[in-house]
């Protein structure tokens, strides 16, 4: 109990909670991705390889896989010091922190920071989520190139359907790109740009007037390239 106790004070101090349904206009929102294959830190580490990860001072998750991102953290505007580190299931976030960053949140605003490798190194790397509206019958995809390549394309082409669109979108290394597409299933494949080599590539829905949020992680130079996506609905 005095430890439950503890938590939610510091929690209440730090002015974190969950975000539930919708975006309110004087909070700040924060997603934390891992995109760093175990494979790319060791042979011998597990390619889940889970992190821990500590905002200013509160364990707020553990245990977050590779390949997956959390839900958003919901923030008084400020800047918060972000770290990640190997994941402690007796202790979370006791262990050396592996990369930092500190982000700058404004209220209104969203901000996913993707743990990745970068030189060689873990390191966190800061994307801006745009949340504006997104016409009826269409979605918006963002591609951000969270890994350790060059310029990456992705290509996204409709399935279930009789006349097929294909659309286009780049990146370089740490900024992200945005197109509007028709809702609907897309087969996406991700190429170095100017190759015809697939990198990674898999089945994703972009639900109507929603945002798709895809960042390539990993690194080509071993084929552990791989994807970690988020939807945010209801952009209307």
């Amino acid at each position: 109990m005095k430890l439950r106790t503890r938590v939610f004070t510091q929690l209440a101090a730090l002015g974190l909670v969950l975000a539930a349904y919708g975006f309110a206009s004087d909070n700040a929102y924060l997603y934390v991705g891992n995109g760093i294959p175990g494979h790319d830190i060791a042979n011998s580490v597990s390619p889940g390889y889970p992190v821990d990860i500590l905002i200013s001072g509160v364990c707020v998750r553990k245990g977050l896989a590779f390949g997956t991102i959390s839900d958003p953290f919901a923030f008084s505007p400020g800047t918060y010091d972000v770290q990640v580190s190997e994941a402690n299931t007796l202790t979370p976030c006791s262990n050396a922190t592996i990369a930092g960053l500190d982000v700058a949140l404004g209220g209104g605003r969203s901000v996913s920071v993707v743990a990745a490798i970068d030189g060689g190194a873990p390191s966190l790397l800061r994307f801006s989520d745009d949340l504006s509206s997104v016409t009826a019958g269409n979605a918006r995809f963002v591609f951000g190139q969270a890994s350790e390549t060059g310029t990456l394309e992705a290509t996204l082409t409709q399935l279930n359907v009789s006349d097929p669109k294909t659309y286009s979108v780049t990146a370089s290394a740490g900024t992200q790109q945005s197109i509007k597409v028709l809702a609907g299933t897309y087969l996406v494949q991700v190429f170095t740009s100017g190759g015809k080599t697939v990198l990674t590539s898999e089945t994703i829905v972009l639900p109507d007037q929603a945002a798709i949020f895809t960042y390539a992680t990993g690194q080509s130079a071993n084929n552990s390239i791989s994807l970690i996506n988020k939807t945010v609905a209801g952009l209307f």
